[in-house]
């Protein structure tokens, strides 16, 4: 039996009221879940603190480049990030960057060392030099220790 347009247009809209009541359930279920996971408007001035202390300003000296750069680093995250970063601003491309890492000058006795990537930088005590922590962001090579011999004791063998 063929439809009368009247009908086709009565379904219409009665769809069209089926949607629109589903539409506003839904939104209505939607504004629920927004409305539980929205951050509070205030926060606490603790957080605030928290989130300052957890940031240090490291100068970092790119050897290869002969620039300096001071960045603001959170101390939570990893060497790598921190290394990735550290790349992003560059000015100038290096050769095979990713054998690049920072290195930890010798300081108060203790050994010169590269940071491992997969550590956290908290976990490295900072070495400081005018006040501001520094490392190195040089091309990874072994660092030997250099024992005490006379120069003078080489040069005779």
């Amino acid at each position: 039996m063929p439809r009368s347009p009247t009908s086709s247009e009565d379904e219409m809209a009665q769809s069209f009221s089926d949607y629109s009541d589903e539409s506003m359930s839904g939104s209505s279920k939607e504004d629920t879940i927004y409305e539980s996971i929205r951050v509070p408007a205030e926060r606490p001035l603790s957080f605030m603190e928290d989130v300052q202390s957890n940031a240090v300003v490291i100068r970092v000296i790119i050897p290869d480049l002969q620039q300096t750069k001071c960045m603001r680093f959170d101390v939570e995250s990893t060497v790598w990030a921190v290394k990735q970063r550290i790349l992003c601003t560059l000015s100038q491309s290096l050769k095979d960057v990713l054998n690049y890492g920072l290195f930890q000058p010798a300081n108060n006795g203790q050994d010169g060392k590269f940071l491992d990537e997969e550590r956290l930088l908290s976990e490295y005590p900072q070495a400081t030099s005018k006040n501001i922590p520094t490392l190195e962001f040089r091309y990874k090579s072994r660092v030997y220790k250099q024992p005490n011999v006379d120069e003078k004791q080489i040069a005779k063998l």
